[in-house]
């Protein structure tokens, strides 16, 4: 099993989630989905560039779902982690998951290992899922499989492409061809070699995309993000005597519409001006004013003012 890969363990702790009052038409319409006894499409897949916010909605969706009754699994990919930058544990531990939410699938996955095991270390990718969870969660009638989906994401964090498009494709036969009772929530960046899985004619129906770059209200979740990490610095005792004599409301309205505007709706330009700012230590108004200082940058990129905000903060 690979640790730190799930929504509720130690590793994700500290990782951010979506703030209570942003994305929520998102995260209704993505839970509305899960809670579909029988969902037209099998797949749903939000896609957006690095920065977006991707696992930040992937990772609410999870504890939402926790809260309604057992999601299933969830694997969170990672580039820099060698458990999660990888496909070798992807399905025994989304099967180990599974086998902890429900008795009867434990059942099943527990006389598969016995039978072969192999399965475990060295078996390939689509036998592995077909043995782990394919056929336990199929072995089980609809109506006493009390599981809702399962999440993967940060499918594109796989180091290898063709490992991404394996998975894809795997995913996709189960709930096109073979009628596999769960739905599979994918997040990814709009990489070519996926979009042209999930875009072929088979698949149409039975995927839902989402473009987070199409999702309305992005600038002012960006701003509720901001005003609140700003309250919280205000209410922050250890940054009391270095605002005191700040003229309020700090920031004024207009600082945190020119952040909104430079973050050029990447939720991680917010993170991590905000992050800047708190810095342990520091002054959060002068930290501030060095933030407004830097020159915008002139290029189209979305990421180009995060860039220049990276080399302010390395220098």
């Amino acid at each position: 099993v690979a640790k730190g890969t799930t929504h509720d363990l130690n590793a994700q702790y500290e990782a951010p989630k979506c703030h209570e009052d942003t994305h929520t038409q998102l995260l209704s319409d993505i839970h509305n989905w899960i809670k579909e006894p029988e969902k037209e499409t099998g797949i749903l897949l939000l896609h957006g560039p690095a920065g977006a916010g991707k696992s930040c909605i992937a990772r609410s969706t999870c504890e939402k779902a926790d809260k309604a009754g057992p999601m299933g699994a969830s694997f969170f990919f990672w580039r820099s982690a060698d458990d999660r930058n990888n496909a070798q544990k992807f399905f025994t531990t989304i099967a180990y998951q599974l086998a902890m939410k429900s008795d009867e699938v434990a059942k099943y996955i527990a006389a598969a290992i016995e039978w072969e095991p192999h399965l475990v270390n060295d078996a390939p990718l689509e036998c592995q899922f077909r043995k782990l969870v394919y056929e336990p969660c199929c072995s089980i009638p609809r109506e006493r499989l009390d599981i809702g989906m399962i999440v993967i994401d940060g499918l594109d964090e796989c180091i290898d492409p063709k490992v991404q498009v394996s998975i894809s494709q795997i995913l996709a036969k189960a709930v096109c061809y073979d009628g596999f009772p769960l739905g599979f929530f994918i997040t990814s960046r709009p990489e070519v070699h996926l979009w042209e899985v999930f875009d072929m004619k088979e698949l149409i129906f039975a995927t839902k995309l989402i473009s987070l770059d199409r999702v309305p209200g992005i600038s002012q979740d960006i701003h509720t993000v901001l005003e609140s990490g700003f309250t919280c610095i205000l209410n922050d005792c250890k940054f009391r005597m270095a605002l005191r004599s700040v003229p309020r409301p700090w920031p004024s309205s207009e600082k945190i519409k020119e952040l909104v505007n430079r973050s050029s709706d990447q939720f991680i330009y917010a993170a991590t001006v905000m992050r800047f700012i708190s810095s342990p230590d520091c002054n959060p108004n002068a930290q501030l004013e060095i933030v407004l200082g830097i020159k915008k940058s002139g290029r189209t990129s979305p990421l180009a003012d995060l860039d220049l905000l990276y080399t302010e903060i390395l220098s």
